[in-house]
This record gives C-alpha cells, structure tokens and sequence, in this order.
C-alpha cells in the first residue's frame, strides 16, 4: 500500500466510512439546527461550534496542501468554535454544505497528489511533513466527531444502529 493509498483510507474513515468509531460526516446525519446549537452547562461547544472549528481548520490545512500561503484570520483557537448567529435550518445546511464542500475537495487533493507530497514539510516554519500533518488532522476530525456522538447521546438523539452504543 502507499503512501497515498493510506491517507485515502484514513480519511476515509475519519470522514464518512465508519470504521471502528463513527465517521465524522455521519455524525451529522439527521441533525436540526436546534439541536446543532444545543449545549448543555457542562460543556464549552455544541455541535455547531465544534463544526464551524472543523471548517476553519480543514479549510487552513487545505489551501496550505495546494501551495497556497493561508494566514489564519482569527489569532485565538477558541474564536474558531463560532456560534451560529441565526437558528435556522437553512444556516446549519449552509455550514453542512461548506464542510461536504472542503472535505470532498479533500478526497480529491489527496487522490491528484504527487507521493513526494507526503515527505514534504508543511511550510518553511513548520518541520512537520504532510505525513504527520495529515494524520494529526484525520484524528482531529475524529476526536471532534466523536465529541458530536457524545453530545448527541445527551440530547436523546443518537441511533445507536449508526454506530457506537
């Protein structure tokens, strides 16, 4: 197996092929916009914070693999976990489609990559190649999917024929 074929399976699974634990995107299956922005007390993000962060860092990491120089806007991490301005099931679509969008692009960057890609640092600041990159944000996104399982279990809503009981 290479390089590439690996990453494509990673993400596969960190993305919308439930392997062991639940894929990120079918985390979100069947999800109002209410219930995206619930939080309990106890916890700091609901479920569309958590994939407003998503999208701010795949979106980074994405235009950084295709060459661009991506600067982050917001300084603070936690100014990435945004709240919804407007409940509507209309917004949560849009921020639905926006994170299908980056990670189908993705899927498709890593599949036209070049193999050298992988053992290339991330940019001149960073000594991290792309490997390592790469793996630290597949288990990044399924950290963050699993936290979405969690809070859907607290809502009552999680189907457990989807995957973790």
């Amino acid at each position: 197996m290479t390089q590439k074929e690996l990453f494509l399976k990673q993400f596969a699974i960190s993305y919308d092929e439930n392997g062991w634990f639940v894929a990120l995107k079918n985390t979100l299956n069947n999800l109002t916009a209410e219930e995206a922005a619930w939080k309990p007390e106890n916890l700091d993000n609901s479920i569309w914070e958590i994939l407003a962060h998503l999208n701010y860092y795949n979106f980074a990491y994405l235009e950084r693999f295709k060459g661009i120089d991506y600067v982050y806007p917001k300084a603070d991490n936690d100014a990435t976990f945004e709240a919804a301005e407007n409940v509507s099931d209309a917004d949560w679509q849009t921020e639905i489609t926006r994170f299908e969008a980056i990670m189908n692009e993705w899927r498709v960057v890593l599949g036209a990559a070049d193999e050298a890609k992988f053992d290339e640092t991330v940019s001149a600041s960073s000594e991290r190649t792309w490997a390592t990159m790469l793996s630290n944000i597949f288990q990044h996104n399924s950290h963050h999917g699993g936290q979405i399982v969690v809070i859907r279990k607290l809502q009552g809503n999680w189907d457990r024929s989807k995957g973790v009981s």
